[in-house]
């Protein structure tokens, strides 16, 4: 599919969108523009450029159908404005994709579905928590931090992450909705860890639901109403701890969310039968 695509995508890069990246003064003028209509003099002070480097680019904005002008004031073309956004996204990915190199290159992202990659510049004000030499808990600790004062809680783990059991059953008794997909593994290890007098009574009440995921789960996440957070396999097959994708920005949590929904449709309700079958084999 990409590569059927391939010559369209590289004359759109080579052409149109290299026509305003490769000058920082032209890219500005249209960043300027991108907010609102603007007068010349608006333009230079809002977008830092000098007059003469105003004038000789508005022209070849002009000429080229990026710009239009009404009176004294320039806008953005329909085409420019589509084509700002996407040189926007391409740079956001791009930066997503630096800063967090070190996760892309060894960890496995098979879990992330093709289209939420795609929109992985939605990450773009999210940061890489990693543990340090004098503070190997970091990533708990922030996600600790993160996660308090959630009304609602959705996550999907592969792993048993017995360190944080606490906060869920502090969740559970105030009646913070909270919603799991897990492996039937897990289910079991958590069963053995948590207060399964206080599991049964939440799920009776529907402030927990929990979901049944029948294969491999590739990527572990928290996504709530205040923060997200993700961590993935290392190359090796081993769950890496040390690091985590976390973030407060609503443009990430709503990545999050997509991501739930993805593994919620592919996952089953468990009700308190079920659940007591999954604990019946331990």
């Amino acid at each position: 599919m990409y590569l059927e695509k391939s010559s369209d995508i590289y004359e759109y890069l080579h052409e149109d969108v290299q026509f305003f990246l490769k000058s920082a003064a032209r890219f500005k003028i249209l960043l300027s523009l991108l907010e609102s209509p603007r007068s010349l003099e608006e333009i230079r002070n809002s977008s830092g450029v000098s007059m003469p480097a105003v004038y000789s680019n508005i022209r070849l904005l002009l000429e080229e159908g990026l710009v239009k002008r009404s009176g004294s004031l320039y806008s953005l073309s329909h085409e420019a404005t589509l084509q700002i956004l996407s040189a926007l996204k391409l740079l956001d990915s791009v930066n997503v994709i630096s800063r967090f190199e070190e996760i892309w290159l060894d960890h496995d992202i098979s879990g992330i579905p093709d289209d939420l990659i795609e929109d992985i510049d939605w990450l773009k004000d999210a940061e890489l928590v990693r543990s340090t030499p004098t503070d190997i808990y970091r990533p708990q600790r922030t996600y600790r931090k993160l996660i308090m004062g959630s009304n609602e809680v959705y996550g999907v783990s592969p792993i048993s992450q017995m360190d944080l059991i606490d906060i869920y059953e502090g969740f559970l008794e105030g009646g913070v909705p909270v919603e799991l997909v897990l492996t039937d593994e897990i289910i079991k290890n958590t069963v053995l860890n948590a207060n399964i007098q206080l599991l049964k009574t939440a799920i009776k009440r529907r402030s927990l639901k929990i979901r049944r995921f029948r294969g491999d789960l590739k990527v572990a996440f928290t996504v709530t109403d205040r923060f997200f957070s993700m961590g993935l396999f290392g190359s090796d097959g081993l769950y890496d701890q040390n690091r985590d994708i976390m973030s407060t920005d609503r443009r990430a949590i709503e990545w999050g969310f997509r991501l739930y929904e993805y593994y919620r449709e592919r996952s089953e309700k468990l009700g308190v039968g079920n659940f007591t079958r999954i604990m019946l084999n331990i």
